[in-house]
């Protein structure tokens, strides 16, 4: 095909979208301004959610999470940890919310188990706090890596990806989009383009804005994870209640993740997070894992969420479903991607690509990337690339384990330099 898609952002919604738009046929750049997964997509806690943290307030976006847990897992099991989940309660009011909490997944279908609270703390000593157990199909993913090997396939389709790419506006004509123009190593581009997908998360509204444009209805909402050294579990811990502060733990790698908290913030590139939220958040927790009081904190990073802006304006009661949005009068040559998570981000990228679809009228049957299929290509291809060889060549030694985060860094530099 001719037609020319650029998709501005390499978070996992846009090189989804990306993949599947370069299977259908069409001739697709990425733009970041950063490496491939280095925004929002690249710094939450990890969890592969099942749905449940949301089915007793947002069923919707439980169905989702639950439909793309189990997909995501079939396609990404090399990067995908079955932990496995707990929603565990610290006192009455969360023990007694635990029969909403069942009622609420069992109704959206997401498996929900009672577990005798005698045989889990048998189980699980250091947890003993806990009055109330249920478990459910929580996951942990490998984000970049993941990410990474999903720009890889697009890649492999004709996708161009250009990292370190800032889009400084979108460029009109006539009621449509004309092109962009962006900064890639201190230099200003133009190039045309006949549809942009905006799928920059809480910076959409900053892009539209720059070009002319009203801003999306997004939330910006940052959170803070704290990374504690050590595990307590090797399952995910979630409180027995709705959607609050510091009500996850989750085991990544040799450490622990605790999150998250929702403030809603102007700009997302101006939060800074304060020593007294990483306090809050222990001293929280604490209440049902005392243990994490002794664990070192290595450090804290945040995330900032593009949420669906609603009537309310509190983080946590806003829908963390999506919306893709057309620019009024650009007959879908624009489409901004508003709200979702990391675990419906293949989603996004389907129902983008099959947005884009009907705007050309064309028809495909669009087909999941074979991630496993995909790297073994692509060390094909780039088998001679010194960069390749020397991660390829981290296997069998002592850090093999993390021998794909090294070929991960390989892949998203040979192919974020553009064709």
């Amino acid at each position: 095909m001719s037609e020319k898609i650029a998709v501005i952002g390499a978070g996992i919604n846009g090189v989804f979208a990306a993949y599947y738009l370069a299977y259908s046929g069409y001739d697709v750049t990425v733009f970041d301004r950063g490496d491939i997964d280095s925004g929002t997509s690249g710094r939450f806690h990890g969890m592969l959610h099942s749905g449940a943290r949301y089915a007793t307030n947002d069923a919707v976006s439980a169905g989702e999470c639950i439909t793309e847990n189990r997909r995501i897992s079939g396609m990404a099991s090399r990067y995908v940890e079955d932990t496995g989940g707990f929603f565990l309660a610290a006192n009455d009011d969360e023990s007694d919310f635990g029969d909403k909490l069942y009622d609420a997944c069992r109704k959206v279908g997401i498996d929900i188990t009672e577990v005798p609270i005698e045989e889990f703390i048998r189980e699980n000593p250091q947890l003993s706090m806990a009055r109330r157990a249920m478990r459910v199909p929580d996951k942990v993913i490998r984000s970049y890596e993941f990410v990474v090997s999903v720009a890889a396939s697009a890649h492999l389709l004709g996708a161009d990806i250009k990292t370190f790419s800032e889009v400084k506006k979108i460029d009109l004509s006539d009621g449509s989009v004309a092109g962009l123009e962006y900064e890639r190593h201190g230099k200003i581009y133009k190039e045309k383009f006949d549809v942009v997908v905006n799928a920059t998360g809480p910076f959409s509204g900053k892009i539209l804005e720059r070009s002319g444009l009203r801003q999306t209805p997004v939330m910006p909402s940052a959170g803070v994870m704290v990374v504690l050294e050590g595990r307590v579990s090797t399952s995910i811990i979630n409180r027995m209640r709705e959607p609050s502060d510091a009500d996850i733990l989750l085991p990544y790698w040799n450490n622990s993740i605790l999150g998250t908290s929702a403030v809603v913030v102007e700009d997302p590139d101006s939060f800074s997070p304060e020593a007294e939220d990483i306090e809050m958040m222990i001293d929280d927790m604490a209440d049902l894992v005392p243990a994490i009081r002794k664990m070192p904190v290595k450090r804290f990073y945040y995330s900032v969420r593009p949420l669906i802006e609603e009537e309310s304006e509190d983080a946590r009661s806003a829908s963390r479903s999506f919306r893709i949005l057309s620019e009024e009068g650009l007959n879908d040559t624009l489409l901004s991607v508003v709200g979702g998570k990391f675990t419906t981000g293949r989603l996004v990228g389907e129902e983008v690509a099959q947005r884009v679809m009907r705007h050309f009228g064309t028809v495909s049957d669009l087909k999941d990337p074979d991630l496993e299929e995909t790297v073994q290509a692509f060390e094909k291809r780039y088998s001679s690339d010194p960069i390749i060889a020397r991660s390829i060549g981290r296997r069998g030694t002592i850090d093999e384990e993390y021998a794909g985060i090294a070929e991960a860094y390989a892949i998203s530099s040979i192919i974020g330099g553009g064709k």
